[in-house]
């Protein structure tokens, strides 16, 4: 609501009128008088729901950051219990109802990766390039599903060194009760049923020697898992 606002000029008298020119003065003045008093109010209000939108602008403001606040803090919670169920410790089963139960039971470096107890003839993996040296990781599963379930799609892994060097794996699968390895994408594990899976990165030796961080990334069911090696 705008103030109003008066702006009056009274003309010169001569002063033959002098009486009547007194008489319409004393008028305009109460005039004045009454219109500044509205004036007056006209402002107050005005001034009053200035300050009334401005508070309800304020609160509103405050309401949203709340919210946002609010929607900040439930973000970050989740965030965080994500990354603790992320982890994957060794020895301990890790267990998804309905398809399989995953445990990690050796991590180790060698030249030459054997069966765990091998018979008078096995297959073996070397590595061949100069410098380098296999890091074998040997996951167990059981598969709680239904029916067989190929091994090749139990879990994919990929090593990560110094938080930054990536190596990829593939994996084989025992067979025999550890006497020998087979492809993983030619074999099944049926329901209710245990499976040795040894998953193989190719690394410089200076992964083995090294004391920065390594660690591997295992993807089970779309879920990223962290194994820490070291």
């Amino acid at each position: 609501m705008a103030a109003a606002l008066l702006a009056v000029s009274v003309a010169g008298c001569s002063s033959g009128n002098s009486s009547s020119a007194g008489e319409n003065t004393e008028k305009l003045k109460t005039e004045i008088s009454k219109l500044q008093e509205e004036n007056k109010q006209l402002k107050e209000e005005n001034d009053k729901l200035k300050q009334e939108a401005s508070a309800a602008a304020v609160a509103a403001t405050g309401n949203t950051e709340a919210a946002d606040s609010t929607n900040e803090g439930g973000s970050t919670n989740t965030s965080g219990s994500e990354e603790q169920d992320k982890a994957i410790v060794k020895g301990q089963p890790l267990t998804i109802g309905g398809i399989a139960e995953y445990t990690i039971t050796k991590t180790s470096f060698a030249k030459k990766v054997i069966p765990s107890k091998p018979g008078s003839f096995y297959t073996y993996y070397e590595a061949k390039e100069p410098g380098t040296t296999y890091l074998a990781i040997t996951l167990k599963v059981k598969n709680l599903g239904g029916e067989g379930k190929a091994a090749d799609s139990f879990a994919e892994m990929q090593v990560k060194y110094d938080n930054q060097y990536e190596y990829k794996t593939f994996s084989t699968l025992e067979k025999n009760g550890g006497e020998d390895f087979t492809y993983t994408n030619i074999s099944d594990v049926e329901p209710l049923k245990n499976g040795t899976l040894v998953y193989l990165a190719e690394v410089p030796d200076e992964v083995q020697t090294g004391d920065k961080p390594l660690y591997a990334e295992v993807k089970i069911e779309g879920q990223t898992y962290r194994y820490t090696i070291r």
